[in-house]
């Protein structure tokens, strides 16, 4: 990597319209809101938008389409710096969410985006080249098609990972673990929100698993380590559970442990998981190697990173707070 980081996201996106509001309307009560914000929303978009405020050159794939919807979308991602390719152009495909935020920072969310398009012919083929000089890939599991497509193509190595650092509380041993990440090629991270369908097959393409409370393999339940033994056992070589403001943690085959976000004053978490995944993906596209150590303390950057995003209302105010970007 020479100069600015490129990263490659691949995934869902969004209009998402967001009030703030004292409280969510009655059945045929109408309600003035404090504050909206209208902006791209979705996981793999998100992440882009992060890592394009950090410095990264970022590159989004997903469904957008056109209609006038889908250019307010694409004029927000070209204000912020990031690079679209679209998977369904000159169709109206976009999906539109509408999210309603009171001031504890809870939130009611109606989005209409089920049933995703795949990608127009030709348009998944395209998308390959677009690995080529990417430092990072981030795919959040909505465009399983398209991103097994492009993943497919590396070629597997192995690299080495050491313990993880003193200052992180560790409950395994820390002999060296291995890492998968291709000759060549760029590390690939999943940010598993949910388990959704075709997550099985990116599995195996996957070298970083970053999981929410909500992501449940079929057949596994709702404790993090068991979700962290499921991940490590079908692809991916370090994989991390995170849980709102709560421990980040983490494992590979031969260490874990738990990462403390910042404690803020959370006024919004909208979009805070998207936040932190950028943020990682970010850090990783500048580590020269795949360790333990690098991977963890990209765990510690991301955490304090989604922390400052969740202090305003929206998901672009933090952006411009005027605290410089950090990232470390």
């Amino acid at each position: 990597m020479a100069g600015r980081p490129a990263g490659l996201f691949v995934g869902l996106t969004t209009l998402d319209t967001i009030y703030l509001v004292r409280h969510p309307p009655g059945p045929d009560e109408k309600i003035v809101a404090d504050d909206l914000v209208v902006a791209a929303g979705g996981p793999a978009t998100g992440a882009a938008v992060a890592f394009a405020h950090l410095g990264g050159r970022a590159t989004l794939v997903s469904a957008v389409g056109s209609g006038p919807l889908a250019a307010a979308a694409r004029a927000d991602l070209a204000a912020l710096g990031i690079r679209h390719h679209d998977l369904r152009p000159g169709e109206q495909v976009l999906p539109v969410s509408a999210i309603m935020v009171n001031a504890a920072g809870e939130r009611a969310v109606v989005s209409a985006h089920g049933a995703l398009p795949g990608a127009a012919p030709g348009a998944a083929d395209a998308t390959r080249a677009l690995l080529t000089g990417a430092d990072v890939v981030l795919v959040d599991g909505h465009q399983p098609d398209v991103a097994v497509g492009v993943l497919a193509a590396r070629r597997a190595r192995p690299t080495t990972a050491t313990a993880a650092p003193a200052s992180v509380a560790r409950t395994a041993s820390t002999s060296p673990a291995g890492t998968a990440s291709p000759a060549g090629w760029p590390p690939v991270v999943l940010d598993g929100g949910s388990w959704k369908p075709g997550t099985e097959r990116l599995l195996p393409h996957v070298d970083v698993a970053l999981c929410g409370s909500a992501f449940r393999p079929p057949g596994v339940g709702g404790d993090p380590d068991e979700v962290l033994r499921y991940l490590l056992a079908h692809g991916p070589s370090f994989a991390a559970v995170t849980r709102g403001p709560g421990p980040v943690r983490w494992a590979t085959a031969q260490a874990g442990g738990e990462v403390r976000p910042p404690a803020v004053h959370a006024v919004d978490t909208l979009g805070a998981g998207d936040v932190f995944h950028g943020a990682f993906a970010w850090s990783i596209a500048g580590s020269p190697e795949l360790t333990t150590d690098a991977l963890v303390d990209a765990l510690g950057a991301a955490s304090r990173v989604a922390a400052r995003s969740v202090t305003s209302f929206g998901t672009r105010s933090w952006l411009t707070r005027g605290e410089a970007p950090r990232c470390g």
